[in-house]
């Protein structure tokens, strides 16, 4: 089973953990999620099949044991929709999602013109949606995102509108 580093509150690590321990318990463990946009702006989201269809990030995924959150990110992005590029760092935070808590590291990057998505194992479908769509959305149907998505959404948009 796969194992993952148990931290504390200021992502230190105290212990190891693997996923089922750590989400029955609600032990804190890390997670990359990464928000994949087109070149107009439009984030790819997820429609993730294992939560019956919520949406979700572009990608995410629990980090592992001695990982970072970047090489994660990576991984992830190219195991879940083929992104092979560079990701920035967003933010790194806590998120409780009343159900499991994460200490996620936040990514994004532009799809490179020639990316094309190929539905695979982990992921059936991505929709290109606005960002002001998600949120108004959000707002109005949250159950139809998980709670992490929510969080992170919550998390760029402070940064980003932040910034502007």
């Amino acid at each position: 089973m796969e194992q993952f580093d148990l931290i504390d509150e200021n992502d230190r690590i105290i212990g190891t953990t693997d996923k089922p321990t750590a989400h029955a318990n609600k032990q804190l463990h890390r997670v990359a999620a990464v928000y994949v946009f087109n070149e107009a702006g439009e984030l790819y989201v997820q429609v993730h099949k294992t939560s019956g269809g919520l949406y979700d990030h572009s990608v995410g995924g629990h980090v592992s044991k001695g990982e970072d959150y970047p090489t994660a990110a990576a991984r992830e992005a190219d195991e879940e929709l083929g992104i092979k590029q560079s990701l920035a760092h967003v933010s790194t935070f806590y998120s409780d999602e009343r159900v499991y808590l994460h200490m996620f590291g936040l990514f994004e990057c532009v799809a490179d013109k020639n990316w094309k998505f190929v539905p695979n194992e982990e992921v059936e479908e991505i929709i290109p949606m606005k960002l002001e769509d998600i949120k108004k959305l959000m707002e109005t149907s949250p159950e139809k995102f998980t709670g992490g998505f929510v969080n992170t959404m919550e998390e760029y948009s402070r940064i980003k509108d932040h910034k502007s």
